[in-house]
């Protein structure tokens, strides 16, 4: 999939606005399911039982971070970007792809490029 044409993404954000800013975005990209949590134990049932093409979640969920997740979702083929309050500029996270993050606020363009990227290299 080199596109969100047709996508499930997980949508891990605990801001409300950004998170429905994300929501529209990933629809006006042709995301076909946006299934969004506000936290971490509930994203986390959610990965587990659900079946998605993307996941976008933020580094620092109301003090937890979301790496465990991420590592849960890449082991069964689900790439994933993260999204941060973070200045990504002066520190990148660790062992995580710039081109795979993305600072919030984010742009609608800035969020496609990081999602097209992700995908892209979970292709075979």
């Amino acid at each position: 999939m080199r596109t969100l044409d047709g996508a499930r993404v997980l949508l891990l954000e605990d801001e409300f606005l950004i998170a429905l800013d994300a929501e529209q975005i990933l629809q006006e990209l042709g995301a076909r399911e946006v299934d969004t949590t506000s936290t971490l134990s509930e994203a986390e049932e959610r990965a587990r039982v659900g079946r998605y093409d993307v996941a976008l979640l933020d580094v620092n969920v109301n003090g937890q971070m979301s790496f465990s997740l991420a590592e849960s979702l890449r082991s069964r083929g689900v790439p994933v970007v993260f999204a941060t309050g973070y200045e990504l500029k002066d520190r990148a996270l660790p062992d995580i792809d710039p081109a795979l993050c993305v600072s919030k606020p984010y742009t609608s363009e800035r969020l496609r490029q990081a999602l097209y990227a992700a995908l892209e290299g979970s292709q075979p």
